[in-house]
């Protein structure tokens, strides 16, 4: 289902390890579905639950001006679906031109706006 999504684009470093402020929350309109679990490979083997699956366009228009989704989103960032609170990670797919973003949105708190 089609819905509004708000990205709140977070502090952290790039890639030089130099920081990065964070930016003020834009919404868009995406594909929200359900999402599923996914089992993150590393020293503690936490499994990750993704909550929500939003499917983007590859471009937005973000305060007048087209902009690649993968460039608004940043590696840092939270989209609210609903009235929960998630911790975003995109993926992009392009086909000459055709495809979009996929976000896998999920909650560690369950927080709310």
């Amino acid at each position: 289902m089609t819905e509004k999504v708000t990205i709140t684009p977070q502090a952290g470093l790039d890639a030089n390890d130099d920081p990065i402020t964070a930016s003020a929350p834009f919404t868009l309109q995406g594909l929200v579905a359900p999402g599923d679990t996914n089992i993150r490979y590393g020293a503690d083997g936490d499994l990750d639950t993704v909550m929500f699956t939003v499917y983007l366009p590859l471009k937005i228009k973000l305060r007048g001006t087209w902009v690649p989704t993968m460039t608004a989103l940043t590696d840092n960032f939270t989209i609210t679906i609903g009235d929960t609170v998630c911790v975003g990670r995109a993926k992009q797919w392009d086909l000459n031109g055709r495809g979009g973003v996929i976000v896998s949105a999920g909650s560690l708190s369950g927080a709310t706006p």
